[in-house]
């Protein structure tokens, strides 16, 4: 349920994808708001809070009860890194085999790189 429920989030931001190149990370995120917040202590999304992802280890988010997929990434893997982030927002699928986010990759590398920006500098 949860993976058709981002699905169709992020279908509902197709249009978004056609961006100037001077794209801002908050602006791109908006793709990942719909599961992930990026304040510290945001709870109730359906997927894990994004605060401090990279100061963290993976998968170590108290309030959420991450997949088996995502446990055994997590034992495979001590911290997101901006290349391991890129690799896993290109595609999902690849990088942790068995995850359940419906969010199925996203190929512009500009749009990336903003997110990525955004989320390890958001304190």
């Amino acid at each position: 349920m949860i993976r058709w429920l981002c699905a169709i989030a992020l279908l509902g931001s197709v249009p978004a994808l056609a961006q100037p190149a001077n794209l801002s990370g908050e602006r791109a995120f908006q793709r990942c708001y719909s599961c992930h917040s990026v304040t510290r202590g945001d709870k109730g999304l359906s997927g894990p809070s994004l605060h401090a992802l990279d100061r963290r280890a993976i998968a170590a988010d108290p309030d959420f009860d991450y997949s088996k997929a995502f446990k055994t990434f997590a034992s495979r893997n001590q911290r997101w890194t901006p290349e391991l982030l890129d690799r896993f927002l290109t595609d999902p699928e690849a990088v942790v085999p068995g995850n359940q986010m419906g969010f199925f990759g996203l190929k512009d590398a500009r749009e990336r790189t903003a997110i990525i920006g955004y989320i390890l500098n958001k304190k």
